[in-house]
């Protein structure tokens, strides 16, 4: 499909925008975050408390200025050096126990924000249009559920609660500095707007080359998926260096976006460290002289120096949470764009709406003068009209390409038509609940779809508590006794793509599954393609029980399989070329007729 609208675009948002996109998400455990960014300035106060304590102890007991050792801390007087270093003690644990809390309060926050958000992105996505996985590739998707929620847990539990502490502890130590020796920090002050003007320019940078590399990930991701799953494909024709060298390209582009991120932190590291020695020898100079002129004393140099320790270490740490917070706000734009994505916008037409009254069951199925396109100027169906009446049965034939799967992507609302309408027992499609008409529809396809789990999983109607009495009847029916013969009938595990099931073996768990839901209307869209003799008996004796006294649609090459249907839509090119029962296409004599002599039936 190319309809463009549903082509996932890489987007740029302000992180004040993506922070208004994500909040929905975050709302409910925004009181957890308050929490924990509470107890996480609780510990920078007590980080922020120990340089003090420290002058306080040099200059009052270990080099006491006066005659009789003692200080005063916080109004409270200490006469003796054991009592002062029972009360750092106490500190220094009061900080232990509360980072311990905070920490494991913020991670789990973080966990519970993240689990609302990777719920409601997978229930987000399984209602998208399918035109939507038309357009984008199932390696970037998987991306967005796994890696890029992921860096999002990372900026939650590693990133905006330190950053938000670190400001705190710059903040303080240079109002520290300035209250400790304001002759020799004010001029040292004065640097802070320019370190903080490179940061801003080095984060402004920084965060386009993360928006890259995370694209370029997500391509290699669907390179990799792609090349895994056609494996068989690329080693018989032989592809394999084709792909290794489209692969190695996807590589070098990765390589030059991470090289050109790892200059950037090798220009501003060391801008940094520059900095802040800068800083110790202007405060060394100044305090030096003060100390030396009795105007400032050696507890109170020690201390300043700690806090431009503690001033630039946030920085020194900015590469390493920098990497998370510009990876997580590419995540999070890309998960903004899968969450942005909605039917009627993406698609530009009206949204199925949810009628008042869901629909009980389907009696009547009609196409009234349908046009339909994939792509603008590029009609697949034309002026397609037919009418299905309960107990009746739609066989539909025509070359690949005619449009046959169309019809059964409308009827089944993946798609909205262009034009004319769908009527489901008299009511447009576009106004009833489609998930109720979906209930009540069972579609066997070309590729038989069983997903990991027992054959109970796979065929039991989702949502419902239907018991085992009834699904080994539905198995019955479909002619599914090998599973009891060969395997542990509904407790057989399936892996990924229905192993260890033939190909026949798994369409008839198929046929079983529609059983099971007991539909109103059957499709069968070229069920039986590429399936051996034998299988194919087996199909059509189950497609047999299945259709009797049902409204069914069948579509298929081979005209042998809807010679018996009640009535035959010939397709070329998007229109109905011929239509009517099998006997009246024969004596038409027209292209019908030379089919079925093709075919020598």
């Amino acid at each position: 499909m190319n309809n463009p609208a549903f082509e996932e675009k890489e987007v740029k948002l302000a992180n004040t925008a993506l922070a208004r996109a994500l909040w929905p998400y975050i709302r409910p455990y925004a009181w957890m975050l308050l929490v924990s960014s509470f107890l996480a300035l609780a510990v920078t106060g007590f980080e922020l408390i120990i340089p003090l304590l420290i002058q306080k102890a040099l200059d009052g007991f270990i080099l006491p200025a006066g005659p009789v050792p003692g200080t005063r801390f916080f109004g409270i007087e200490f006469t003796t050096f054991k009592g002062f270093g029972l009360l750092f003690l106490g500190l220094v644990l009061a900080e232990f126990g509360i980072s311990f809390f905070q920490t494991l309060f913020m991670e789990y926050t973080g966990q519970k924000i993240i689990l609302n958000l990777r719920c409601r992105l997978f229930s987000h996505m399984s209602r998208l249009p399918v035109a939507y996985f038309d357009k984008n590739a199932s390696g970037r998707l998987v991306s967005r559920v796994a890696s890029d929620i992921e860096n999002m847990n990372e900026m939650f539990t590693s990133v905006l609660i330190f950053m938000a502490k670190d400001m705190v502890l710059m903040a303080g130590g240079i109002a520290a500095m300035i209250y400790l020796a304001p002759g020799a920090a004010l001029p040292l002050a004065g640097t802070v707007p320019i370190i903080l003007a490179a940061a801003i320019l080095f984060s402004r940078a920084a965060r386009g080359a993360f928006r890259t590399i995370r694209q370029k990930i997500g391509e290699i991701n669907h390179q990799f998926s792609e090349a895994v799953t056609g494996i068989k494909v690329i080693q018989t024709i032989p592809a394999g260096p084709a792909f290794i060298r489209r692969f190695n390209r996807l590589n070098r582009a990765h390589f030059r976006a991470a090289l050109f991120q790892i200059k950037l932190f090798a220009l501003f590291m060391p801008f940094i460290g520059f900095m802040a020695t800068a800083m110790t020898a202007g405060m060394l100079w100044k305090g030096g002289s003060s100390v030396m002129e009795n105007a400032m004393t050696i507890g109170e140099l020690t201390a300043a120096l700690t806090y431009i320790k503690i001033f630039f270490r946030p920085l020194r740490e900015l590469a390493e949470k920098f990497n998370l917070l510009q990876n997580a706000l590419a995540s999070g734009e890309r998960i903004v764009t899968v969450l942005n994505q909605h039917p009627a916008g993406a698609t530009g037409h009206a949204p199925l709406k949810t009628a008042p009254n869901p629909i009980d069951n389907i009696t009547r199925v009609e196409f009234n003068h349908i046009r339909f396109s994939y792509q603008k100027g590029t009609p697949v169906l034309q002026d397609i009209s037919f009418c299905l009446e309960q107990g009746k049965s739609l066989g539909i034939a025509g070359r690949t390409g005619a449009g046959k799967s169309s019809i059964i992507n409308l009827l089944t609302g993946f798609y909205p038509p262009d034009s004319g309408r769908i009527l489901i027992n008299g009511t447009d499609l576009g106004r009833l609940d489609i998930a109720a008409v979906r209930a009540r529809t069972a579609l066997v396809m070309q590729d038989p779809i069983l997903f990991s789990g027992t054959i109970r999983d796979n065929i039991r109607p989702w949502g419902t508590d239907l018991g085992d009495a009834l699904l080994e009847s539905a198995l019955d029916k479909a002619g599914c006794r090998f599973l009891s013969e060969k395997f542990k009938g509904l407790d057989t595990e399936l892996k990924e793509g229905g192993s260890p099931l033939s190909s026949g073996e798994k369409q008839l768990v198929c046929i079983a599954r529609a059983f099971a839901v007991d539909p109103d209307l059957i499709i069968f869209d070229e069920a039986t393609s590429y399936m051996d003799s034998a299988s194919e008996q087996a199909i059509h004796q189950a497609m047999e029980k299945l259709l009797y006294n049902r409204m069914s649609i069948l579509i298929a090459h081979r005209l042998s399989t809807i010679r018996n249907c009640d009535t035959i839509l010939l397709l070329s090119k998007g229109t109905i070329r011929e239509q009517g029962s099998h006997q009246e296409l024969v004596d038409l004599g027209g292209e019908y007729f030379h089919l079925l002599q093709k075919e020598n039936i």
